[in-house]
């Protein structure tokens, strides 16, 4: 209830029932906002203590917002994080290198390969325990119970539900036999009306929470996000404009019309500065070599970086390479890395920029030498290079 001590005598009985139902909405970081308690779900996710286990491209939904690159959607192909997943050592490997505490199984829709994902919550909860808190989104509401019992059987701790239409069944069974229930849906301008009537059901049926997301454009939904008349809140942002406004209105709304629900609103930015921030931070402090140096207040790594500039070398010569310049410069071997995945070699900043103009004179511009700065991320995302 609302603290208002000077209208104590004042108020009507009907008006205290008002005040009474009222609930805080709460700023959380960069914007997101929530009536409720934080589903433990998305409170590890924002701790960066959830991998993201892209269990599947495939979908029998074709929302018109969907954000999945051409390199996921629509193809049966599995990540963790952004390591492209072969085996389940590279699941673990990820999970490790950030100190998951738990993981978000998504697609596509992960139903889809329904062994596969039953499979990877079983292994998942073999190999850390019960504590290892495992989430689960699906566009199938309609699901069946015996899928739901089967997936709680596994270990899956809790479900998110984006429906594609009225049919709830799969969301009230869900509910029904005690598995953590939710809804995620992105917050479209112009569908005030049917956010509110999504909240109004959820609550009625005892879902335990909606979690609403920021409108954002990708390369591969743009076109058709433009095509309806919306548009980007700026030239450097993803963000669809409308979105954020109209997200700060339900939650408003819900604070006073909603007495049990949680809704939660995600903000883009969120994401990218908060959630996926922590996730680099954690990986960073697990995964940093010798040869690396970090930046102070983000997750970056800098190391220098040398690129063969011919096209047709092999792994076989670019070894060879990498063991003359540590006998010659007497590097030693946690200073110097061959990176076969990237056809390069790395060695520690400080010691390329020293012998850089030696390597150039004798080498006659065989190699691009540089100093790099990435994300410490699987894929080494790059995001300056000042070459030597």
């Amino acid at each position: 209830m609302i603290e208002t001590p000077l209208l104590e005598g004042l108020l009507t009985k009907e008006h205290e029932c008002v005040l009474e139902v009222k609930r805080k909405v709460t700023g959380l970081q960069a914007g997101s906002l929530i009536v409720g308690d934080l589903p433990i779900g998305c409170r590890l996710c924002g701790e960066g203590k959830k991998m993201v286990l892209f269990v599947t491209g495939l979908c029998e939904s074709s929302c018109f917002y969907c954000p999945l690159s051409a390199e996921k959607g629509g193809r049966d192909v599995v990540f963790a994080d952004e390591m492209p997943v072969k085996d389940f050592a590279d699941v673990i490997a990820e999970a490790e290198a950030i100190g998951a505490e738990g993981a978000g199984l998504s697609g596509g829709d992960p139903l889809c390969q329904l062994k596969r994902t039953l499979r990877y919550i079983e292994r998942l909860k073999d190999y850390y325990g019960e504590d290892f808190h495992l989430h689960l989104y699906t566009s199938m509401a309609d699901v069946d119970r015996e899928t739901l019992l089967l997936l709680q059987e596994k270990g899956l701790d809790e479900i998110r539900f984006h429906p594609q239409d009225k049919n709830w069944k799969g969301v009230e069974e869900s509910i029904d036999i005690g598995l953590e229930t939710g809804l995620e849906l992105p917050v479209i301008p112009g569908q005030e009306t049917q956010l509110r009537e999504t909240a109004v059901r959820a609550e009625e049926i005892g879902a335990g929470f909606l979690n609403l997301n920021e409108l954002e454009a990708s390369e591969s939904n743009f076109g058709r996000l433009v095509s309806l008349g919306m548009r980007l809140t700026s030239l450097g942002n993803s963000s669809i404009a409308g979105s954020q406004s109209l997200a700060n209105q339900i939650l408003e709304w819900a604070s006073g019309e909603l007495t049990n629900l949680t809704v939660h609103y995600c903000s883009a930015s969120f994401k990218d500065s908060v959630q996926m921030r922590n996730r680099l931070k954690r990986r960073l402090e697990r995964t940093k070599r010798e040869l690396e140096v970090d930046v102070d207040d983000e997750p970056l790594l800098v190391l220098g970086v040398l690129r063969p500039q011919l096209q047709n070398i092999d792994q076989r010569e670019l070894e060879r390479a990498a063991d003359m310049l540590s006998q010659y410069y007497e590097i030693p071997d946690d200073l110097l890395n061959v990176d076969r995945q990237r056809m390069r070699i790395e060695i520690a900043p400080w010691i390329l920029e020293e012998i850089a103009e030696d390597i150039k004179h004798r080498f006659s511009g065989q190699w691009q030498l540089g100093i790099a700065t990435e994300y410490p991320s699987w894929d080494r995302l790059q995001v300056e290079f000042d070459p030597l």
